[in-house]
């Protein structure tokens, strides 16, 4: 079976006319049907991995390199706050994708990303920080992508609820479609088990992939930080 997604030789410049920097450098990564966990370190590159798999990619980006995605996309952005409009409840907007989409229910959507339904009035605003993201994810899941991309999907999160966000994760992987979530919390992972392969990177590149037996194998002490 084709990849749901792959990144080959992919460099990114961002040159905003006062600066120029590589943000990624000859990145090469495939995201087969599955949970494939994207992890580094702050600033190494990984939401602009997403950027590239979303079509997303800033207007001050120059890209080189092939992008390849086959089916939809849905993105839950690092911030959930920005998926939706401010001035409507939320709601009102996973009504009318769902209308849109006319998959999965509204309820069923919100069941799978653990987002509490007493707050659908609510706006945006509103919102905790771990709940507007877990919204966010609700109104990804209602297209039923082929891909699913979530940026830190536990980031604000207390653990109990971060494993149930995981758990609906590797349910939808588990449908065979394709989800890459990018992530710090290798800790929960290795607990879990949940990701079937690893990407790492630093610095703008790619610097270990394999399943988490592999990983763990491998002396390397930027690989091991993210396991203590």
């Amino acid at each position: 079976m084709s990849p749901a997604a792959e990144l080959r030789e992919l460099t990114v410049l961002v040159d905003t006319g006062r600066w120029r920097e590589t943000v990624l450098d000859s990145v090469c990564l495939v995201v087969p049907a599955g949970l494939t966990a994207l992890l580094g370190e702050s600033g190494c590159g990984k939401s602009m991995v997403a950027a590239a798999l979303t079509g997303s990619l800033p207007s001050v980006a120059h890209r080189t390199g092939e992008v390849r995605v086959r089916g939809s996309v849905g993105f839950v952005p690092q911030s959930g706050v920005t998926a939706f409009a401010a001035e409507r409840t939320v709601g009102s907007q996973l009504d009318e994708r769902q209308q849109l989409y006319r998959g999965r229910s509204v309820e069923d959507a919100c069941k799978a990303a653990v987002y509490p339904a007493e707050t659908l009035d609510l706006y945006p605003h509103q919102h905790s920080s771990g709940q507007i993201q877990r919204a966010a994810l609700a109104a990804a899941l209602l297209s039923e992508p082929d891909l699913l991309v979530v940026d830190e999907p536990s980031a604000s999160l207390d653990r109990g609820t971060a494993y149930e966000v995981w758990a609906s994760l590797r349910a939808y992987a588990d449908t065979g479609t394709a989800v890459l979530a990018i992530t710090h919390d290798g800790t929960l992972l290795a607990e879990t088990g949940y990701a079937d392969a690893m990407v790492f990177m630093r610095d703008g590149r790619t610097v270990a992939a394999g399943s988490l037996a592999e990983i763990q194998t491998r002396a390397n002490p930027y690989l091991e930080g993210f396991f203590q």
